[in-house]
């Protein structure tokens, strides 16, 4: 039934300021669907789109956690940093070995990092 993450969706403050931070650096440009809710598109077609927090949904840390693979955690978590977000969590290591961090966007919103082990990755088939 649930087939693969078609976007993900940011509640903030000031969506052309958050769409405008994310398409910096993911190297995108940002597009609009109407007023409300602006949208970068990453390479293989998955969006991040950014939608006015609101009383339904304030945006910010209580919500889900979109974890993304990197290469290099340390380099990562350098390059967030030095682009506005702040370390929330971390950096840990997994039981499975996997190198993890959470970071808040300049906006609010978290940002998970995962360097996968050998073991890690074995364990997710």
């Amino acid at each position: 039934m649930l087939k693969t993450v078609e976007s993900i969706v940011r509640f903030v403050p000031d969506i052309e300021a958050a769409a405008s931070w994310y398409a910096d650096l993911l190297g995108a440009t940002v597009e609009h669907e109407n007023p409300n809710y602006a949208f970068v598109r990453r390479q293989g077609g998955m969006l991040i789109g950014f939608h006015p927090a609101d009383e339904k949904c304030p945006g910010g840390i209580g919500g889900t956690t979109v974890y993304w693979e990197v290469d290099d955690l340390a380099s990562a978590v350098e390059r967030l940093q030095r682009r506005g977000a702040r370390l929330h969590r971390g950096p840990a290591l997994t039981d499975l070995g996997a190198k993890v961090a959470m970071l808040l966007d300049p906006f609010g919103c978290t940002i998970g990092l995962n360097e996968s082990s050998d073991r890690s990755r074995a364990a997710l088939g």
